[in-house]
């Protein structure tokens, strides 16, 4: 059971982070209504490393649960 807690508490922090990454989108739209072509730029790269992150914690964590669905399955 503390294993499905452990990966219930990943797959949030995912959650979290997905929230966070949508607050850099709505800066990325700001910054291109203002005209900052650079800031855009900037926000745009930054953003392509936080998702792929954001992929691997998403990764890691369904493979956890994966792990535990055929641990759980072969003790039965």
């Amino acid at each position: 059971m503390d294993e499905l807690y452990s990966i219930m508490r990943d797959l949030l922090e995912v959650e979290y982070n997905q929230k966070a990454l949508l607050y850099v989108l709505r800066t990325i739209e700001t910054a291109y209504s203002s005209e900052r072509e650079e800031d855009a730029k900037s926000i745009a790269n930054s953003t392509k490393y936080y998702l792929k992150a954001l992929q691997e914690e998403l990764r890691a964590a369904i493979d956890k649960l994966d792990l535990y669905i055929v641990r759980s399955a072969e003790k039965h």
